[in-house]
Formats: structure tokens, sequence, C-alpha cells
């Protein structure tokens, strides 16, 4: 460790990942992370959902591939009390994009699927940049906690998009508990010939424990297993 920053790259399935670690007094205070090439899909389209009618919304990627809606426009505030809701709708929001609008990635064929749905809250101005709130449903019918960085990265190229936000410039995500996850544009990239933006983010984090896990050679579910009353729920 160096303070007040140390560098490192990390080894990961998806690429290298730079990472920039604020430290203080021997600990890590903050991480800043660079994420994949992010850029809007399709923007302020009309989506037909069973029970909810017709929304407008944008689909992104972010190192994961989104179909965003206006918050408001649902009557949402991004409140704890409405974890259940937004993760009910959320799920049917995904599954008619994945029906009605698709995605593909037109650098990784294989990545053909919408995999969540982000409720955007209003966006507000700060004195260091921009600020909202912002909740991601997951299937099957759960909301991340957190305001997740893929969401934080596909938000910023849409933002970018749109003219809203420029290179260098800051957004802070907050999601439905209060946690904050810090955005930056930190250059422009091109992901098969449209315009992306290169994101980097931060957030915080605090060690609860740690966990050894093992492989026995002789362990007949050496992959684990799966029964529809705890996966199916």
């Amino acid at each position: 460790m160096k303070e007040p920053f140390t560098d490192l790259v990390l080894e990961a399935p998806g690429g290298l990942v730079k990472v920039r670690a604020e430290c203080e007094n021997g600990k890590a205070r903050r991480i800043f992370a660079q994420n994949l090439p992010s850029f809007a899909d399709k923007l302020s389209i009309p989506l037909e959902v069973p029970g909810l009618g017709t929304l407008t919304v944008d689909t992104a990627y972010g190192g994961d591939s989104f179909v965003m809606i206006d918050a408001t426009a649902l009557g949402f505030e991004i409140v704890a009390a409405e974890a259940k809701d937004i993760a009910r709708l959320g799920v049917k929001i995904t599954n008619a994009a994945n029906a009605l609008l698709g995605f593909t990635h037109p650098e990784n064929l294989d990545w053909d699927r919408i995999s969540f749905c982000a409720f955007c809250g209003p966006i507000e101005e700060t004195k260091d940049g921009l600020t909202a709130k912002s909740a991601v449903a997951i299937q099957p019918d759960k909301v991340d906690r957190s305001p997740t960085g893929t969401a934080v990265s596909a938000r910023m190229a849409v933002l970018a998009v749109e003219g809203k936000m420029q290179s260098g410039q800051h957004f802070e995500a907050v999601s439905i508990i209060g946690s904050r996850f810090s955005g930056r544009i930190v250059g422009d990239a091109k992901v098969g010939g449209r315009s992306a933006i290169i994101p980097e983010i931060s957030g915080r984090a605090w060690v609860t424990g740690t966990h050894q896990h093992m492989l026995d050679p002789t362990d007949p579910w050496p992959n684990g297993y799966r029964l529809s009353d705890t996966w199916g729920a």
C-alpha cells in the first residue's frame, strides 16, 4: 500500500481492470475502478408492457445490458418501502424489452439480451456535477441494494449522448438504501463504430468477514446443485 493512492491492475475473466485505491492510515478508504466502454443503444423508444401500458424507455450497455425507465413516470421515489413493487415491475419491463426491443452487443454477438431494468430518478445538479437516485431490478424479483456500477456506467453513457454530461464530469448515484457510487467519464471510445464512453466508478466497502472455500477431489457435486425449492422462487 502507498498513500495517498495505490494503483494496481486486476486480471478478471472480462479482462484487465485498472484500480486506484485512496489510502489513509494504512486503510483503503475508497476504490476507483475503470469499467468497460459503455454506450447508449435505443433512446426514448416506446415499449408496451402488459399491465402497465406503453412506457418510454432507453436501452444501454455499461458492462451489462439495461432497459432504463423514468422512475417518476411510474410514481416511484426510490425508497426502501417500494422495493417489492420495483422488483416485480422491473422484471415485467425487462421481459417485455427482451421480447419487443432486444439487444445485441456489436462486438460480442453472444450478448443478445437485456439483463436488468434500471429505475432512474430525476437528475439534480450539485457543485461537483450531477446526482440522482436509482434502483436496479434483478431476476427473479429482487432489487440490488447498491446503485450498481454497470447501471451507473450505462446511465452516464445515455447522459453523454443527450449532451447532459461530458468527459471529466462526475455523476453520483444513490441507491434505494442510500448507498452511493460516484461515476466519472474518463474518456471516449468506439464500440462497433458507435460512440461510447470510458467510465470510472468509485465507492466504499467494509470487510465483514473472511471465508475459505475448499474442493475435495472425491466430492460428487463439485459445482454445487440447484433445487426448485430455493432457485425457483
